[in-house]
């Protein structure tokens, strides 16, 4: 993992808002998912556990339900917006690959 690599801006990041960012982890570029829940910011990879796709419907553009949480744009998984962990769908309880990040000095990294 690129320690400390560049994600986006702190206010970049809204609360609620969900973004796609592209990040080299284990010599890897990968997809991640980056949203700010409850002023904490949480990344995770964009891989559905249900059949390893993309949950963006297009780039940097992702559902939600009602309650703000992230559902894939595939076959309509729910997913919790603090843990990732599968709410309703396909893979209920499933959880998505958390991303060590963090926040400092106004910007969003990789831990």
């Amino acid at each position: 993992m690129n320690a400390h690599e560049f994600l986006c801006g702190s206010t970049d990041l809204d609360e609620g808002q969900f973004r796609e960012s592209r990040a080299t982890i284990d010599g890897e570029v990968r997809y991640l998912i980056l949203t700010r829940h409850q002023d904490a910011v949480r990344a995770w990879l964009n891989v559905c556990p249900h059949q390893g796709r993309p949950l963006n419907w297009a780039p940097d553009q992702f559902l939600t339900d009602g309650n703000g949480n992230l559902v894939c744009a595939v076959h309509g998984a729910v997913f919790e917006c603090d843990q990732g962990r599968c709410v309703s769908g396909p893979c209920r309880n499933a959880s998505l690959t958390a991303v060590e990040i963090e926040e400092r000095e106004g910007f969003v990294r990789l831990k």
